[in-house]
């Protein structure tokens, strides 16, 4: 017998491409109406941000959500490989988990939760469908060529410390971004990307959670207030959990999850 709180692990999804999702059920007798999917980022953010993902999760799970974590086609224990992923087959697993999460709790109002990339996703998928009630950006990637070329100086940064291959072997696939594969055409997708460009209104209600000043991000704001959406943005002063720290220790800010478990506690009471 499970013990309670402990997450579910399970695959969800089409047969051909099934992806790996966590599930933990609300743990108060008196569940919120409302469920929430959580958009993680990808490559070596993903792991930087698991551990205060999952404790986000947790607390949500504790406040009364059902919440659902998983992996991308072709990230984690998902399926796939990394030459496979595409910004579009992504976008389609958002919605896989919208529907998983919908079914498995049978509430209709979701709430998308995304970090880094995942917010760019989140709100891309939102703005698609047209049919999330709220969503929560915490420092979205606002334009693709920014995100890029800050992962290309990272791997630059991180290079001038480690000793060079003799004859590295380059993919003609894809680039090694800190130690992750990443497909040159998901590249020349990510490339593009640039959620200005989105006109519909992606949520009815929308917390912007921002760490520090970034490219596109102060736009970003003055975008979304003009969609008509309940729009609430927190400057918070915490650490960029997605970079790497210099002990390898995963950081928890726990200001940032007290304002996402209040923000949507409040819409959901």
């Amino acid at each position: 017998m499970r013990p309670p709180g402990r997450p579910l692990p399970f695959y969800f999804g089409p047969s051909d491409k099934p992806l790996f999702g966590c599930y933990h059920k609300a743990r108060t007798e008196d569940s919120r109406k409302c469920a929430v999917v959580i958009c993680q980022p990808v490559g070596h953010e993903y792991i930087n941000c698991h551990r205060a993902l999952r404790q986000l999760a947790a607390r949500l799970s504790e406040a009364g959500f059902p919440v659902l974590r998983f992996d991308y086609y072709g990230c984690g224990d998902s399926s796939g490989n990394a030459e496979e992923v595409r910004i579009s087959q992504w976008l389609e697993d958002i919605s896989t988990a919208i529907s998983e999460a919908r079914s498995r709790t049978g509430l209709v109002p979701v709430c998308l939760v995304g970090l880094r990339l995942g917010g760019a996703l989140a709100m891309m998928a939102s703005s698609q469908r047209g049919d999330i009630e709220s969503l929560i950006l915490w420092d979205p990637v606002v334009d693709g060529k920014s995100y890029l070329d800050g992962l290309l100086s990272l791997q630059k940064e991180l290079l001038r410390f480690r000793p060079k291959p003799r004859g590295g072997y380059k993919s003609p696939a894809y680039l090694d971004i800190v130690g992750f594969p990443l497909p040159h055409c998901l590249y020349t997708e990510l490339e593009m990307l640039n959620l200005l460009t989105l006109t519909e209104r992606p949520a009815k209600n929308l917390l912007f959670i921002q760490s520090e000043p970034a490219t596109g991000e102060k736009a970003l704001r003055d975008h979304l207030s003009q969609t008509k959406a309940r729009l609430e943005y927190q400057r918070l002063e915490i650490p960029q959990i997605w970079l790497p720290t210099e002990d390898g220790s995963l950081l928890v800010p726990s200001e940032a999850l007290k304002s996402v478990v209040s923000w949507a506690s409040r819409r959901y009471s």
